[in-house]
């Protein structure tokens, strides 16, 4: 089913040069989201209406934002994955798995049902597969989940926690792994979907509560929903064809929001860089918080 670009209603005209890594806070009732170059953190209260932005100053770049059960954020950075206090805007640094290798730049991020910590890296060139998949049980306890891809995206976990999903965006592809929810190992990789090259690339990737996987597709104009099975359910047109990460919210959890970036040859009024959202009929999941394991 395809559904008209129409129906989207814009939340924040933020005008985000890359609108990236839309989550619903569980506990804040609040969305928040970046801009990959600002480099910025938003905030916004849908019930109040009122939105904070952290601008992360002397970095260059943002790739996503993950919760900790103690409060703090996880802000993957492009050198390295850092805490971050919104109260009072203090970073502080919580472990960088890269080792300083150059021109590789942190990305998309999220946190497991069992509360360990996921990050993928990118080649800063988008053209050789230097990027890896991490996974982090404490700031000192990496492992590689992963490794080869030019751009990491999108992970997203089925509700049993036993399936990660992961976008190989140059490679224009989903995967799926088994993953262990006792030991966080993953198995080998299968290919869950390819796309065409009009498709746009895979990007951000939520899942909802019976297990379907919603994609934002970079390039492509949509996001897209498929069965835990593979196949396609939904395709959702938006007004701007850079469609980069997507995230179910609100009281219910029923509601999409989508971020977007900008449309380098399109004029100033384009849609390009702002926050959407609609509803949609099956609810999301709470997001889970990053919990360190003890030593």
């Amino acid at each position: 089913m395809t559904a008209s670009a129409s129906e989207w209603q814009i939340v924040s005209q933020t005008r985000d040069k890359l609108g990236e890594s839309a989550l619903w806070h569980p506990q804040e009732q609040a969305l928040y989201w970046i801009d990959f170059y600002g480099p910025t953190l938003h905030r916004r209260d849908p019930a109040s209406g009122q939105q904070r932005d952290w601008i992360i100053a002397g970095h260059e770049s943002i790739g996503s934002v993950a919760f900790c059960a103690d409060g703090l954020f996880l802000l993957a950075l492009e050198n390295g994955v850092y805490r971050f206090d919104q109260r009072t805007g203090e970073l502080a640094l919580f472990g960088d798995p890269n080792q300083g290798r150059a021109a590789i730049g942190y990305n998309d991020a999220k946190v497991d049902r069992q509360g360990r910590y996921w990050v993928g890296t990118l080649d800063a060139r988008e053209k050789l597969p230097r990027g890896i998949f991490y996974c982090a049980r404490s700031g000192s306890d990496w492992r590689v989940g992963d490794s080869g891809f030019v751009v990491s995206n999108g992970p997203t976990f089925s509700p049993k926690g036993d399936r990660l999903y992961f976008s190989d965006s140059m490679g224009g592809r989903i995967l799926v792994y088994a993953l262990d929810p006792a030991s966080g190992r993953l198995g080998e990789a299968e290919e869950f979907h390819r796309f065409a090259a009009a498709d746009g690339f895979p990007d951000g990737l939520t899942v909802d509560s019976q297990g379907q996987i919603w994609c934002a597709l970079y390039g492509g104009g949509k996001v897209v929903r498929f069965g835990a099975d593979g196949k396609l359910q939904e395709e959702l047109a938006l007004p701007v064809p850079n469609v980069t990460s997507c995230c179910l919210g609100g009281p219910a959890l029923r509601t999409l929001y989508v971020t977007t970036g900008h449309t380098a040859d399109k004029p100033a009024q384009d849609l390009g860089g702002a926050l959407v959202a609609r509803e949609v009929a099956t609810p999301g999941l709470p997001e889970p918080l990053f919990r360190p394991a003890e030593r």
